[in-house]
């Protein structure tokens, strides 16, 4: 059996700034920062590199319901696949993504 994993509407990360996100739309001028609730993030593929490479997604709730950030950290020997089926939604601010190095980090959102 051919098993493929679809990233639906993956955007490749070109910044190592952080990425606003408003309602499952990340950067330019419609994500001018987002607020509670307004997105899902479906999944990640951070490709190999010679250096691992992270993403640090902000808008996560602790168990103390303050707000936190969440670290996915890729591989220096295969790409790096996290899928999030329904979808993971920013319950405690807003959505920000910020990759370690661009261009290696595929990220699919959608508006929760």
């Amino acid at each position: 059996m051919d098993v493929r994993t679809v990233v639906p509407d993956p955007r490749l990360l070109h910044s190592t700034g952080a990425i606003n996100v408003t309602a499952g739309y990340m950067g330019g001028t419609g994500a001018q920062g987002g607020a509670v609730g307004d997105t899902l993030l479906m999944g990640v593929v951070i490709l190999k590199n010679a250096a691992a490479v992270t993403l640090t997604i902000a808008g996560f709730r602790g168990e103390d319901g303050t707000a936190r950030n969440v670290v996915l950290t890729g591989s220096t020997s295969a790409d790096t696949v996290y899928n999030f089926g329904a979808g993971l939604r920013n319950t405690g601010a807003a959505m920000t993504l910020t990759a370690s190095v661009a261009d290696l980090v595929l990220v699919s959102l959608q508006p929760a």
